[in-house]
């Protein structure tokens, strides 16, 4: 599994590669314009690899000649430049990104750091690495408050989990593990892969899936879901623990993360009580200190 962070600094040497080839380009088509900028930098590269012949051989008066020549090559390339009007600039590299100074990061209003709009192609490969490569329309801007009615209890719903993902979530519920308990076609799902994709915006690790998938995925994933900054786990139900050894690999997980204080959401359309009398007794024990986020929470 890989983080948007990693496929940012894995793209940092392709953005390297653009900016050597834009300036190289820049410099042809400067050089094709004015023949004699060319001829006179020519000049200056054979004088400063003689003179550094001359610090290598300690001789002060070549040194000193070389030094007085280039000066004077100097003089002349800025008389040429300013004579063409060529950007002093022409052969520095340039950033491609103005927002985010090819970092892939800026800050938004807020001072928090989000991924740049530059970075269209590592947000989706990093949602497909996370779990939501079937969700490619499941955004947090097309989530209606107003959906089926109660606009203000999904507002504070959506508002409850993007403070358990800043972690900002009540801080008198002493715990980093959370059910989010909602009927069926209540819009669950949507909302918690707009969270996560939410989460990796922000340059954090994330993970969406399916709680019976779990015994489907791979070692290293699984080791990965141990320490990434935010889980979401959808439609946990008492019956899903009982089936294989789900209910050991989720009690694995949740172990682990819980020791880091890592926020993990279970998302079922059972109620909590139910779920903490009727699952895996492993996973009941951590059920009953679980935070609550639903219509009737407050």
């Amino acid at each position: 599994m890989k983080t948007i962070k990693e496929l940012i600094s894995e793209s940092l040497t392709e953005v390297a590669a653009s900016k050597d080839i834009l300036r190289d380009e820049s410099i042809k088509r400067v050089y094709r314009a004015c023949p004699d900028l060319k001829e006179i930098d020519g000049q200056i590269l054979e004088i400063r690899n003689s003179r550094f012949i001359a610090v290598i051989d300690k001789d002060e008066r070549l040194i000193r000649r070389f030094d007085i020549a280039e000066e004077e090559l100097l003089a002349k390339r800025d008389r040429i430049m300013q004579r063409n009007q060529i950007d002093p600039d022409f052969d520095s590299l340039k950033v491609i990104c103005d927002k985010c100074n090819d970092t892939g990061f800026t800050k938004g209003s807020d001072g928090t750091p989000k991924v740049c709009s530059c970075r269209k192609k590592e947000l989706e490969a990093a949602y497909e690495y996370s779990g939501m490569a079937d969700y490619s329309s499941y955004k947090m801007k097309n989530y209606r408050d107003d959906y089926l009615g109660d606009a203000a209890g999904r507002k504070r719903i959506k508002n409850e989990l993007l403070k358990v993902l800043l972690g900002l979530a009540d801080k008198d519920a002493r715990t980093s593990l959370w059910v989010y308990s909602a009927p069926p076609q209540t819009g669950k799902t949507f909302l918690v892969i707009s969270i996560c994709k939410t989460a990796i915006n922000l340059g954090k690790s994330a993970y969406y899936a399916k709680c019976e998938d779990l015994q489907n995925i791979g070692t290293d994933t699984l080791e990965d879901l141990k320490k990434i900054d935010f889980l979401v786990l959808d439609d946990f139900a008492d019956s899903v623990t009982m089936t294989g050894n789900v209910g050991s690999i989720l009690n694995n997980i949740l172990e682990v993360r819980a020791a880091s204080k890592l926020p993990t959401v279970l998302v079922s359309p059972f109620p909590k009580s139910e779920l903490v009398n009727k699952c895996d007794m492993r996973i009941s024990g951590k059920l009953a200190s679980a935070g609550l986020i639903s219509k009737e929470s407050r």
